[in-house]
């Protein structure tokens, strides 16, 4: 009786595809159907010369296996005969069948089915357990299916299956499946390898410590690798897993766990801001920040976009502008773009009520300072009167001026690629930066029109002086507007002079009183005596002058006579 050397010429240097081209040959004289026997010693005689062939030829070396995490164990597969040996066996003839069930059969189901029949499905499991330990892929998906089918691997087991071989195909099985976690890792998804570690986690054969210990520390250098995740991944599999860095419990030691999660928060947010710089327009405030902040674009672009801003929006830039400035500011560089470190110059402002204000103040200076030399109204009218009259005026004026402000704005809003295009060549670049400082169609022009329409109320100024007057009013404005443009304060003056009062606190109850003091001589002067008295004089002249009861009584009185007798005589 021939040996497995004799048969497959294991002497001489020989490979797997010899092997199995010599025993395809084999298979036609000694077929499963004419003798069982005669078949069952070939296929032991074929697997133990793949096995002496396939000792050399090591899948993963160890040093790859100790990179990736693997626990690599070295297994003694007992050989099922040595060199000489003959293949005297003696089982019987339904073993023997039952033993090729495996092959004859269409899938591992029929041939348990089978086995069952024939009330032998305990050789059957023998027979799978013995190719089980031999190499190849094939043992792989037959320990598969019997984990699956006849739970091995489990406390179900049967017993008469012995422990340690059991240990050892657990090992095996561990192994191979996180080799192809790692064949798998370039490729996948986030969910994608969330939901294959979460499978493999949850299979019963994995519940014993041991094992799944070693899942858990393998997992690590995996991740590491991993170039598609982020946070939410490992927080997902720190609650598949029950690792907390509060309690302590982590699959590595803390450096290496906070190395990963630095890890991950880059790479996550890597992918998500590649992923929002691709869309076709961006939607959301975060999405909108992502696009500000990296994305190319012209000034004018920009101008417009920034227009659009809301609250939400900004505070969408500060957070992302935190997490590039102090987390991670090698992002920009990795994904391509530059990041535009100026953003926060294209902020708006606050000064839209102090610019009212100011210009009320100047309205309202320019209007009383007219009056004033007007001696029409020094002669007819009372100073009091004189500067509600101006006030009440600049405060309509101011109301007309602000809605007419809203409405350019938004026509300089709609305006902003030609606005900033016309202001490349009449503004500084100092005063232009980019498009976020002053800019001639929505700063200069209102400047002019506010100096032009203020300057021609001036009526009792001559035309020099209402020149003077209107270029000074333009000069401020335009000061005022280049100085918030490029961020400073509009109540900048105050603190100046509140930094030069130290004592200021100290004034307040005299500046209190003398509040108090002038508003009450103004009342007075509108609804006191002397105000009903001229009211009177001027609704009853002849009346009060019939009976005069104090010196300015006789004055108004010879005063009215006085116009009375040059009106006469210009009839006469």
């Amino acid at each position: 009786m021939m040996t497995p050397w004799e048969l497959f010429d294991l002497e001489s240097a020989v490979d797997v595809r010899g092997i199995k081209r010599r025993y395809a040959q084999l298979l036609k004289q000694y077929r499963p159907d004419d003798d069982p026997l005669a078949f069952q010693r070939l296929r032991d005689a074929y697997e133990y010369a793949l096995e002496w062939v396939g000792r050399d030829q090591v899948e993963v070396t160890p040093e790859q296996a100790a990179e990736r995490g693997i626990a690599t164990a070295v297994e003694d597969h007992p050989p099922l005969m040595r060199a000489g040996e003959q293949m005297e066996l003696q089982p019987s003839t339904e073993e023997m069948q039952v033993r090729a069930l495996p092959d004859t059969c269409v899938s591992l189901d029929e041939a348990l089915l089978r086995a069952r029949e024939m009330q032998m499905e305990e050789v059957l499991q023998l027979e799978l357990l013995r190719r089980c330990q031999l190499p190849g892929d094939r043992a792989v998906e037959v320990l598969r299916w019997a984990k699956d089918h006849l739970g091995w691997l489990t406390p179900w087991q049967p017993d008469y299956l012995p422990q340690a071989n059991m240990a050892q195909l657990a090992q095996r099985l561990f192994e191979h499946e996180l080799s192809e976690l790692w064949q798998a890792l370039p490729a996948a998804s986030e969910s994608e390898l969330y939901q294959r570690i979460r499978d493999l986690a949850s299979q019963k054969w994995m519940q014993p410590l041991e094992l799944n210990g070693q899942l858990q520390k393998a997992l690590i250098p995996l991740l590491e690798e991993y170039q598609g995740g982020s946070s939410d991944l490992l927080g997902r599999l720190s609650q598949l897993f029950g690792w907390s860095e509060s309690d302590g419990y982590l699959p590595c030691d803390a450096d290496d766990w906070e190395y990963l999660v630095r890890h991950y928060a880059y790479t996550g947010m890597w992918r998500e801001l590649q992923r929002q710089l691709s869309l076709p327009s961006p939607l959301q405030a975060k999405e909108r920040a992502c696009w500000f902040l990296l994305k190319p674009m012209s000034d004018g672009e920009r101008r417009k976009m920034a227009d659009c801003f809301e609250a939400a929006d900004w505070a969408a830039c500060d957070y992302l502008a935190r997490e590039i400035e102090e987390c991670q500011p090698h992002i920009p560089e990795r994904a391509g773009v530059s990041y535009f470190a100026n953003w926060r110059q294209w902020r708006p402002q606050e000064w839209g009520g102090w610019a009212t204000l100011y210009a009320f103040l100047i309205v309202f200076l320019v209007l009383s300072v007219d009056q004033a030399i007007g001696e029409r109204w020094i002669a007819k009218q009372g100073l009091t009167q004189g500067l509600l009259l101006a006030g009440v005026a600049s405060v309509m004026m101011m109301l007309v001026l602000h809605y007419l402000w809203r409405g350019w704005s938004g026509l300089a809003r709609s305006l902003s690629r030609l606005d900033i295009w016309i202001s490349r060549f009449l503004v500084p670049p100092s005063l232009l930066e980019r498009g976020s400082g002053l800019l001639i169609v929505r700063h200069v022009l209102p400047a002019l029109a506010f100096a032009v329409l203020v300057g021609s109320w001036a009526r009792h100024l001559s035309p020099g002086w209402a020149l003077a007057q209107g270029a000074a009013i333009l000069a401020v404005s335009l000061y005022f507007l280049a100085r918030v443009t490029q961020g400073a304060s509009p109540y900048a003056w105050l603190v100046l002079i509140r930094r030069s009062l130290p004592s200021l606190n100290i004034y307040k109850p005299i500046l209190f009183w003398i509040l108090i003091i002038v508003g009450s001589v103004l009342l007075s002067r509108l609804i006191g005596p002397d105000a009903t008295q001229s009211r009177t004089l001027r609704s009853e002249p002849f009346n009060v002058c019939a009976r005069p009861t104090n010196a300015q009584q006789i004055m108004d009185c010879e005063r009215a006579a006085q116009m009375v007798r040059e009106a006469l005589q210009r009839r006469d």
